[in-house]
């Protein structure tokens, strides 16, 4: 893709690489679209003074539209299990993978998404290291509101006091953490001015080379080229500043 600068006679050519596939993307709004309202019902329905506001007839409904959601949300990665086996095994393993790296993005994250400072960030795979943390969250999350949701949905009345209280506890503690993780994800994918192409990828598919080369090298170039061209810099940069 080249683009004219206007006014100029400069040519930019941008060069874009395939990151997500068309399941991939759907299954995302998709989830997405049933943890929003699945996560402010679920708020309504706990809180009873949001209860007391909605009334008797509105928290039926509440109550079924969570369910709903809820269903949603758990098919949503079998779904996508089911379909492409492969890339949900793949990105599995990735999820789960961290190294020494891993504990240098979290040092430089702060300073560089937060304050501006565009210093080398070590090399990441396909996803870096924050996108696999909310990852594994949302697997952890989702495993939790499925085992305490569909306890307190079908043995209300049955099980134990005590078990039906520890299942409410586990889906509050689910909650909390995954909806945090959510407002996160949200203002890097959404809000933050540096990462706009993140939310490209996920409704095109595609970043460009140059957002492929700075954020996921080790995916770009390679494991072991992505870390000897960064222990290059920094090395480089290290000499510089002494």
């Amino acid at each position: 893709m080249s683009v004219r600068l206007k006014g100029t006679a400069s040519v930019v050519h941008i060069r874009w690489i395939p990151r997500y596939t068309g399941l991939e993307r759907f299954l995302h709004w998709v989830h997405t679209g049933s943890f929003i309202p699945l996560a402010f019902t679920g708020l309504i329905l706990f809180s009873p003074f949001l209860q007391f506001g909605a009334g008797c007839v509105g928290v039926r409904s509440l109550r079924i539209m969570h369910r709903v959601a809820a269903v949603v949300f758990g098919a949503t990665p079998i779904v996508y299990g089911l379909v492409q086996p492969r890339r949900l095994l793949m990105h599995l393993s990735e999820f789960f993978t961290f190294c020494r790296y891993d504990i240098e993005w979290l040092k430089a994250a702060v300073p560089y998404y937060l304050l501006g400072r565009h210093t080398a960030m070590p090399p990441q795979p396909r996803f870096n290291t924050g996108e696999r943390m909310n990852a594994l969250v949302m697997i952890v999350g989702t495993a939790g509101f499925g085992i305490s949701g569909l306890g307190m949905w079908f043995g209300k009345g049955i099980l134990p006091a005590n078990l039906f209280l520890a299942l409410l506890i586990i889906h509050d503690l689910a909650f909390i953490v995954t909806f945090a993780m959510f407002i996160v994800h949200f203002y890097l994918a959404v809000i933050h001015p540096m990462m706009w192409q993140s939310l490209v990828s996920m409704r095109f598919g595609y970043v460009s080379e140059s957002y492929a080369r700075e954020h996921h090298a080790r995916w770009y170039y390679g494991r072991e080229r992505a870390i000897r061209l960064w222990e290059q810099r920094t090395t480089k940069g290290g000499e510089s500043e002494g």
